[in-house]
């Protein structure tokens, strides 16, 4: 009868210990609480990867401005204010029939106005300009003249070289647009990174939980074992395994805090937040109810995922060293052509009074005769490096597509992996404490009561994760197709807007 009373004092005292709950979270008033939704938040916000990625984006869109800029008409304005000249030149004396030298001193002046329009079809340039000169000599003889082309209308063309307008034409928009979606695809990606690190510290903080439980658990134990063994109840074995038990748990609490310090700092540093801040992990209660169509996710990642953009970038420069290359082994050929007007006066009122006709037609013609086989050992080099462009190109395709499919499917796995691991933590949880009532009432031995424990931990971990997997592959799926399933929204399209209200 005696025995009876000391058990179940001991027990009573044993579950009021037990009554702190294993799974709740941790409340301090230095503790920051954040859920995923606000850490991803955070994350796409401050973090120093959105930083850079938004300024790279910022260059590229600057540097797609300019390309768009040197399609329109420019306007330049070049002068030559003072251009003095005192030299000892050669002259020819026509009285004396000889070459001597003699002084000259001028000042030469210049003013030249010109509209200039790049040709994209042809790679040439058509212009319309106005000059004025003036030019005075100083000596033994001065003289002041005024010279002036009202209005000259040109062109200048080569004739059979490489056309760098054609081929920007079609590079310089898949560049920019490939930029834009790599920004989009880093935020998802530092969403993905936050996922990680997120449930890093949520499990490493159940982990600390458990620990300190534990550590409490042992000593109880320790302290029930001992009474027990002072009335014969339980065997000196079982007294020093609860020891070893007590021990144990010590190792794993300290082992806990080091890991839990770890993980708040990374995840502190990846969102750029002050170190003191202790973060506490709220976890998500929900999950979106989501069944993603594989033919959907590939249609949808083919056109959106930036990867695509890249590899039709890299075929598209390598035909252009291709066709740069065999241009450059051929004869090259510039015309340049300009019909104006033009006058020259020593009175500055009369220097636009009837101008005379002023035709300029220049053609220059390069032909390599003998180069050692440069031009053709560079136009061959060139269209080798396009045959592996190309089946590297084919090869990443057929991979990037295979990877879609089976991200699909393991997004579409993991919501019921969530709900059987949600399913196993409820029942592990009941079962331990039901088996830690039993050891109370002596119907259970340690070592159960042992194993129920760990399988306790092992259902938590096991539901953190799972969830930790969800959440990865759902921003996974997003970061491959730079799509919102959840609201049926595309990703480029806000990203647009909330671009342009934030710059513009």
């Amino acid at each position: 009868m005696k025995k009876r009373t000391l058990s179940l004092l001991l027990g009573c005292g044993f579950l009021m210990l037990f009554a702190c709950d294993l799974y709740s979270n941790p409340k301090s008033r230095d503790t920051l609480a954040l859920t995923l939704e606000e850490a991803i938040e955070l994350a796409v916000d401050s973090s120093l990867n959105a930083f850079i990625a938004e300024n790279l984006y910022l260059a590229s869109y600057w540097e797609y401005n300019t390309f768009r800029a040197q399609r329109l008409p420019f306007l330049e304005l070049h002068t030559n204010p003072a251009n003095f000249r005192r030299a000892m030149t050669q002259e020819y004396n026509y009285q004396e029939g000889r070459y001597e030298y003699v002084e000259q001193q001028t000042l030469y002046s210049n003013l030249n106005l010109s509209i200039n329009q790049n040709i994209t079809l042809t790679g040439g340039q058509v212009f319309v300009d106005s000059d004025l000169g003036r030019l005075e000599n100083y000596g033994d003889i001065s003289s002041l003249q005024y010279t002036s082309v009202p209005l000259r209308v040109g062109i200048r063309q080569p004739l059979f070289g490489y056309n760098r307008f054609k081929w920007e034409k079609k590079i310089e928009p898949v560049k920019y647009e490939r930029a834009k979606r790599e920004v989009v695809e880093t935020m998802e990606e530092i969403a993905v990174e936050t996922v990680k690190l997120f449930f890093d510290l949520a499990v490493a903080q159940v982990n600390l939980q458990i620990a300190e439980n534990q550590k409490a658990n042992a000593d109880t134990l320790l302290k029930i074992g001992q009474k027990r063994f002072e009335i014969a109840s339980i065997s000196r074995n079982d007294l020093y395994m609860l020891q070893l038990e007590q021990i144990n748990a010590g190792n794993n609490l300290e082992k806990a805090k080091s890991q839990l310090k770890r993980a708040q700092m990374y995840l502190s540093s990846f969102l750029r937040l002050d170190a003191d801040n202790h973060i506490g992990i709220i976890l998500p209660e929900e999950i979106p109810v989501l069944q993603i169509d594989g033919s959907q996710s590939l249609e949808l990642a083919m056109s959106n995922n930036p990867k695509m953009l890249e590899l039709k970038q890299q075929i598209l420069e390598s035909e252009s060293d291709v066709d740069r290359t065999r241009r450059e082994s051929r004869l090259n050929a510039n015309l340049n052509m300009s019909f104006g007007l033009n006058q020259v006066t020593n009175n500055f009122k009369e220097v636009y009074q009837d101008p005379m006709d002023q035709q300029i037609v220049q053609l220059g013609i390069s032909i390599p005769l003998l180069d050692w086989g440069t031009a053709k050992g560079k136009h061959n080099l060139a269209k080798h490096n396009h045959s592996v462009i190309t089946a590297h190109a084919d090869q990443a395709e057929i991979d990037f597509m295979q990877n879609i499919i089976l991200t699909t499917e393991e997004f579409n796995r993991q919501q019921k992996l969530v709900k059987g691991s949600a399913t196993a933590d409820s029942i592990a949880h009941e079962a331990y404490h039901h088996t830690i009532e039993r050891f109370i009432a002596g119907q259970a031995d340690i070592l159960r009561l042992s194993n129920s424990q760990q399988s306790s931990i092992s259902a938590r971990i096991s539901y953190i994760n799972s969830l930790r997997d969800y959440w990865y592959y759902f921003y996974s799926i997003r970061k491959i197709t730079l799509y919102d399933f959840e609201r049926n929204e595309s990703l480029l399209e806000e990203f647009d807007m909330e671009f342009e209200y934030t710059h513009f």
